[in-house]
């Protein structure tokens, strides 16, 4: 069977690549930007382990606590290809193990077959699947890789809370151990969601209730939807970020217009003239908007918490003036005077007492030294003198070193923070190096100090010098209303700039961006288109071998990215409405996909749970053929409880095929027991009798023996003309189905095959060989009915059934 393969990320880069490589002109940068999002996905930090080139097969299952599953119930499958079926009656726990199996592949309870988009349905669904009266439930799954052999052992934890999965990926030279938390199960879950292995058919027609919901299953069944709706949301996500981007971008600069027009505002109502308005342009590029600041003498400024006066230039010079005048006196005076200020104040005391006293010439004799001296008073009145000058000296200098910071060092601070860019700095390094020495000066606490005053009387110096007046003219110029204006206007301008810098490289993509997702949407159409027509060209015979006999066929599947189409015909043309199907119908066409896509994916087995639900002996046995065509390549787990689906596809089946009796008993105690197919069972049976009358030495019996072989013998023939009819038209097959029947007797239908064997030489020669090897044992036991001298001996009985053995096995290989 033909298969829809599951598209990967990697093919639809290539896919891409291929668009890309056969575009020109302005097409071309949407086709790249699609085919770099591809790649990036492709390089990205997908933890692909578990998906990348694997085809899992499911080896063993056990459950314990789960649903009917009670107590602890294992599942060994041992065929890579083939078919198993578990058959039992209703509540014998047959769903519970293909449940379980979901729940340990998905991680969760709860789930449907439309993943996030399904709801669990409201009466007959439910998150909490333990058992009754069970704390925790577990589900252990063993998968194989078929490639590699590689071993992925899954265990699910069901409790109150939820599911708890962890995983052990084993290899020939590793073991990884994946927590519930690993970034590997994201994509595991994507696959699954992509093909399911597990399908539930009630859930399934249960859950198809609207247009969405077929549209939702539709395309699942296009083996795309992991990687388009991964890619998909990746487009989104860049074509969201880029118009961000340039919302923000705009947004910025609507804020920064109005901050701007304030600014300006604000400046002419100050006194600020010339005030040209901005002329707001777009712009493409950072190189753009550097242009236009620079255009525009937008640049940074430093604001000042102090400006420079008016009256700068002149105040400057006089402070300087008034300073050296202050120093040079202290100088002098401090020379003439050189005592301490103690001493300074008690002589200047002693002078003002003795003024006030009127005392007299004291005897000729100074009363500060005690040395014989007539003029003292003169002496003294002179040295009093000296020392008040230099006192007075010394209070100016002190009251000018406290006035320095606000009439020197902070205007010319000031000059260097509001001189323009543009301006030459070498100019200023002789000004920093001089405010740095008054800074470090500073810290002394005495106003004398001699650092203080030499680094003071050093910058007044340099503020006298001809460099320093032009400094000071320049930073006059940028100083003011007219610099604070240019800030604020920068200040405005600064949302903008940084909101255009941060954002730009996106936002400039938004036009391609947007472009590519227009491109990627129609590429997604066309892979739609393409995929839905492969689907078609794989459902429609699946459909019509299902529903041929009442001209109902496929006449259209057109799946695309907001609704799908499956529409149907009948034998004349005419439309046939869904509503219109009967239940059997409507199963059989909902089976259509499943059968289509069932070898598309990772997983290379299916668990199919009652697939044959509302079904006539038509359906069934078109179905088993189906599945049996398809368990030559996978293996195929099937759940029934139709003893007619289990002898189709005893029919149909290969030899790897298997049939477990399901029950359970009171207490939730699940058993599964392997069963032989009619022809073997009777033999088994009809050896278990033989032995009894032998241990009985019965002298009667054998006949009944006999009888048994010859319908062991009935069935196989009965098999083979039901793989014939699989072969055949509806009519051709009813035809041949009543010229069977009509033969009653073991030879007649074997000429009854003969003839339907006619066209298969191979098929005939093997139906003559089985002959060959049983004919005189079938004229035996066809006498042995109606005389007893014809009964064999328990000898030849037991010849008779390694013949009939050998010659069932002969038949069972008779197929097409």
């Amino acid at each position: 069977m033909n298969k829809l393969t599951e598209l990967t990320l990697e093919d639809l880069a290539e896919s891409l690549r291929a668009q890309a490589f056969s575009e020109t002109g302005a097409d071309s940068t949407a086709w790249e930007a699609l085919t770099q999002m591809a790649d990036e996905l492709n390089s990205g930090d997908r933890i692909d382990l578990l998906t990348k080139n694997r085809k899992w097969l499911l080896r063993r299952v056990s459950v314990t606590g789960f649903r009917g599953a009670k107590h602890e119930v294992n599942l060994t499958i041992d065929n890579l290809q083939g078919v198993t079926v578990l058959f039992g009656e209703n509540g014998s726990g047959k769903s519970s193990l293909a449940e379980a199996v979901r729940v340990a592949l998905e991680g969760r309870t709860g789930a449907t077959h439309l993943g996030t988009n399904g709801t669990v349905h409201e009466l007959w669904g439910a998150n909490d699947q333990r058992s009754q009266g069970v704390e925790n439930a577990t589900v252990r799954v063993v998968l194989v890789d078929e490639a590699t052999t590689d071993t992925l052992k899954i265990l699910a934890t069901i409790t109150e809370s939820g599911v708890k999965r962890t995983g052990l990926l084993e290899s020939s030279n590793e073991r990884l151990e994946l927590d519930s938390g690993s970034p590997a199960w994201n994509v595991w879950a994507d696959a699954i969601r992509a093909s399911p292995p597990v399908l539930a058919y009630a859930e399934l027609a249960d859950e198809l209730q609207k247009k969405k919901d077929l549209q939702i299953w539709l395309t699942s069944c296009l083996a795309m939807d992991n990687a388009s709706r991964v890619f998909d949301s990746r487009v989104k996500a860049e074509v969201d970020a880029s118009v961000h981007a340039e919302k923000t971008i705009n947004s910025a600069k609507q804020i920064s217009v109005a901050a701007v027009a304030e600014a300006d505002e604000e400046a002419r109502r100050q006194g600020v003239r010339d005030i040209k308005p901005l002329e707001w342009v777009e712009h493409k590029s950072q190189e753009e908007l550097t242009c236009w600041l620079q255009a525009n003498d937008l640049t940074e400024r430093k604001k000042r918490e102090s400006f420079l006066d008016a009256d700068f230039m002149d105040s400057l010079p006089k402070y300087s003036a008034a300073f050296t005048s202050a120093w040079e006196e202290w100088s002098n005076a401090a020379t003439k005077a050189l005592l301490t200020a103690q001493v300074t104040d008690s002589l200047v005391d002693m002078h003002a007492r003795v003024v006030s006293s009127q005392q007299g010439d004291n005897d000729g004799v100074c009363p500060t030294c005690g040395t014989p001296h007539t003029d003292w008073r003169r002496h003294l009145r002179e040295e009093a003198n000296r020392l008040t000058e230099a006192r007075e000296a010394a209070s100016e200098l002190k009251r000018l070193v406290r006035r320095s910071r606000n009439d020197m060092v902070e205007p010319l601070r000031a000059c260097l923070l509001v001189l323009p860019s543009d301006f030459d700095r070498t100019e200023t390094v002789g000004l920093e190096d001089l405010l740095k020495e008054v800074d470090e000066a500073s810290h002394s606490t005495d106003d004398l100090n001699v650092s203080l005053l030499t680094a003071i009387r050093s910058l007044a110096k340099w503020s006298d010098r001809p460099e320093a007046r032009s400094l000071k003219r320049a930073a006059l110029a940028a100083s003011g209303l007219e610099h604070q204006w240019r800030c604020n206007r920068w200040d405005a301008v600064t949302s903008y700039a940084s909101a255009f810098d941060e954002n730009i490289h996106l936002a400039s993509k938004t036009a391609t961006l947007k472009k590519a997702r227009g491109k990627w949407n129609g590429h997604l159409a066309r892979i739609r288109r393409e995929r839905s027509s492969s689907l078609h060209a794989l459902v429609g015979p699946a459909v019509e071998s299902l529903l041929g006999d009442v001209g109902i066929s496929v006449s259209a599947i057109d799946i695309t990215k907001s609704e799908s189409r499956l529409d149907l015909q009948n034998d004349k043309g005419e439309s046939v409405e869904l509503a219109h199907l009967s239940a059997g119908q409507r199963n059989a066409l909902i089976l259509g996909p499943v059968i289509a896509t069932a070898e598309s994916g990772i997983f290379a087995f299916s668990i199919l749970d009652d697939p044959v639900h509302a079904f006539d002996d038509f359906r069934v046995d078109k179905l088993s053929s189906t599945l049996a065509e398809i368990g030559k390549n996978q293996s195929l787990v099937l759940t029934t409880h139709d003893a007619r689906f289990v002898e189709y596809l005893r029919v149909h089946a290969t030899l790897a095929f298997v049939v477990l009796a399901t029950a359970r008993d009171s207490s939730g105690q699940m058993t599964l027991t392997p069963t032989l197919d009619p022809p073997a069972e009777l033999i088994k049976f009809g050896r278990e009798l033989a032995t009894d009358l032998t241990k009985a030495e019965a002298p009667e019996g054998r006949a009944e023996v006999t009888a048994l072989l010859r319908m062991a013998l009935d069935e196989a023939f009965e098999h083979v003309a039901l793989r014939h009819f699989a072969r055949l038209s509806v009519t051709e097959a009813e035809e041949a189905r009543r010229t069977f029947d009509q033969a009653m007797l073991t030879e007649h239908r074997k000429k009854a095959l003969r003839q339907f064997l006619a066209d298969s030489p191979v098929q005939l020669g093997l139906l003559t060989q089985a002959w060959q090897l049983v004919a005189s044992s079938v004229k035996r036991w066809s006498k042995a009915v109606h005389d007893p001298s014809a009964v064999p001996d328990a000898a030849q009985l037991d010849t008779d059934f390694d013949t009939a053995e050998k010659t069932i096995d002969v038949l069972r290989g008779i197929r097409w």
